[in-house]
């Protein structure tokens, strides 16, 4: 497993002109850290400069938004988007689903639901959704059913479960369903909230912990970036594919990472995914497009590439811009 670590402005004591040390907190061993993005309506006050200082030490970032159960969903999700649509970090966007249930419009999580949805129509990234056992057996069922629907398990899962005994590599979170019948594990788990706060650079004495469930390697591979040095491809076989048409209706990323797909509808052959970095120019290969969730998509191909493999992008002007 991997460690790592979740911060707010809870860690920045403001009577200093000191803010959270991130460079104390990779020395430490953390490689990862979520980064408090928004509340309800409004931008975590130390958002920006957390996560431009866990960029430069090296961290993988993901961002969270604590979900709130008096504001709509789909508000909620754009505030979020919008202040990580220019850089959208290197981990899953999460729901933090916890918060009591206070002022409710809804009777029930679609709050939750029209989030998730919208972050990722807008982000173009499967997000998480974190919660503890106690609070998901509670808020995560069916309001008609009291069962937990399937479609939770879509979704990649951080685990708030704290022991009062940890014992590192024996001590494991409470399995929760739906991923549990779906044979899911947790992506993230919060073991503890008592870590050494000052000794990860923050200014709060203590600090939540976390673990990634896998190596190293399998965490830059969810950040889609590497920790190792790129392997050179090799040669193309005999008898390539036919080069496409000539170079027109070239595109090129602008935002981010843009991800590719075999299809265009999510949750089908998920695995199946180019990654392409700022900058990438890509070439329409087909007249026809599809829009799915109300966002449309083209089929492409990376330029100059041989062979080339064709796959699906958004062709949101949020990614794409066309050069020709």
């Amino acid at each position: 497993m991997v460690q790592g670590i979740d911060v707010s402005h809870w860690q920045d004591d403001k009577s200093t002109p000191q803010k959270m040390d991130f460079v104390k907190a990779f020395q430490k061993g953390a490689r990862f850290v979520f980064i408090k993005v928004s509340d309800r309506g409004g931008m975590d006050r130390d958002f920006e400069y957390n996560w431009n200082a866990a960029k430069d030490a090296g961290l993988l970032r993901g961002g969270y938004h604590y979900l709130r159960w008096d504001l709509s969903g789909l508000v909620q999700a754009r505030i979020f988007s919008d202040l990580l649509m220019d850089d959208p970090g290197e981990l899953p966007p999460v729901a933090d689903f916890e918060a009591p249930r206070v002022g409710s419009q809804y009777p029930s999580n679609s709050a939750l639901e029209q989030f998730l949805v919208e972050v990722e129509t807008k982000l173009n990234r499967k997000p998480m959704i974190y919660t503890s056992p106690g609070y998901w057996s509670t808020h995560g069922r069916n309001k008609f059913t009291k069962r937990f629907d399937p479609k939770w398990s879509y979704y990649y899962l951080w685990i708030a479960h704290y022991f009062r005994e940890y014992v590192p590599n024996v001590t494991n979170p409470q399995e929760i369903e739906p991923w549990k019948t779906d044979g899911k594990k947790w992506t993230f788990w919060q073991y503890s909230s008592n870590g050494d706060g000052l000794a990860y650079g923050a200014e709060s004495k203590s600090l939540d912990m976390n673990w990634f469930n896998g190596t190293l390697d399998e965490l830059y591979e969810l950040a889609h970036t590497s920790n190792t040095p790129p392997v050179t491809p090799p040669d193309p076989q005999p008898n390539p594919e036919p080069d496409p048409p000539a170079n027109t209706n070239i595109y090129q990323v602008i935002n981010g990472y843009l991800y590719g797909r075999a299809t265009p509808v999510y949750g089908i052959n998920e695995n199946h995914r180019v990654v392409l970095p700022p900058n990438t120019q890509v070439q329409r290969i087909a007249d026809q497009s599809v829009t799915h969730g109300g966002v449309p998509y083209i089929k492409v191909r990376v330029l100059n590439e041989k062979p080339f493999t064709e796959f699906w992008v958004s062709s949101s002007p949020r990614w794409l811009k066309k050069i020709s």
